[in-house]
């Protein structure tokens, strides 16, 4: 806002200033006193730079008081380190892909989506919402017993838990990188327990919900079993 008091006494600028803290109200009541009746009608929407300029042409020089007192507080004359700041933006900002509380689970399971687009998957549409499109048949069944001759497990002989904790590490800071992640939820099949899968391929995503039962959406505060899936 701009204010601007001319050929008033500093006394009754003054008292406009502190005593009344900008309120227009009394400004009329204070320049009725200090220019006459005559002048009012230029006082009457007292909150424009236009109606300012206005009173100021307006006010004759017939009617000086003798005294010049100017205060002015507008964005013309704010310091250049304001003037330096970026944009304004909204809080909160979010949008698909972009949750705050979904996105602290997330940082709890040791993944950060930096690239601001991490979507939380528990049915088909939430699929769409993502840019993919859900298989056509469902459940999907896949048979596990040829991988559990090959699948290396932590602690063994053929990888050591040292070896194992920086392949994890590696993985979650590779995921919090990519450009859009998927997290699948539901339970595993034939039981209650409930799986999130983070993972950053959009082929893979789509089959992992179509594999896991579908489970409530309740709030997002992680999972019983967290897996990671990193597609290069």
């Amino acid at each position: 806002c701009s204010l601007s008091m001319a050929l008033l006494p500093p006394a009754v600028a003054l008292g406009l200033l502190h005593k009344y803290h900008y309120n227009y109200n009394y400004c009329f009541r204070f320049v009725q006193q200090a220019a006459g009746n005559q002048y009012l009608h230029h006082l009457r929407t007292m909150n424009s730079m236009r109606s300012l300029f206005f009173l100021k042409r307006a006010t004759s020089p017939s009617v000086s008081l003798g005294y010049t007192w100017k205060f002015s507080k507008s964005l013309s004359t704010l310091p250049s380190s304001v003037e330096r700041l970026g944009g304004a933006t909204s809080f909160p900002n979010e949008y698909p892909g972009q949750n705050y509380e979904f996105n602290w689970t997330l940082n709890a399971d040791g993944v950060t989506p930096l690239k601001k687009s991490a979507f939380r998957i528990t049915k088909p549409l939430e699929l769409k919402i993502a840019g993919l499109a859900p298989l056509t048949s469902t459940p999907l069944k896949v048979k596990s017993t040829a991988s559990k001759n090959t699948m290396k497990e932590a602690g063994s002989d053929s990888l050591s838990f040292d070896d194992y904790d920086e392949i994890t590490q590696r993985t979650k800071d590779l995921l919090s990188l990519s450009d859009n992640l998927y997290c699948p939820e539901g339970h595993m099949p034939g039981t209650s327990s409930t799986v999130r899968v983070i993972t950053n391929s959009s082929t893979l995503a789509p089959k992992l919900l179509a594999y896991l039962d579908r489970a409530p959406k309740r709030e997002s505060t992680g999972c019983s079993i967290t897996a990671y899936a990193l597609e290069d």
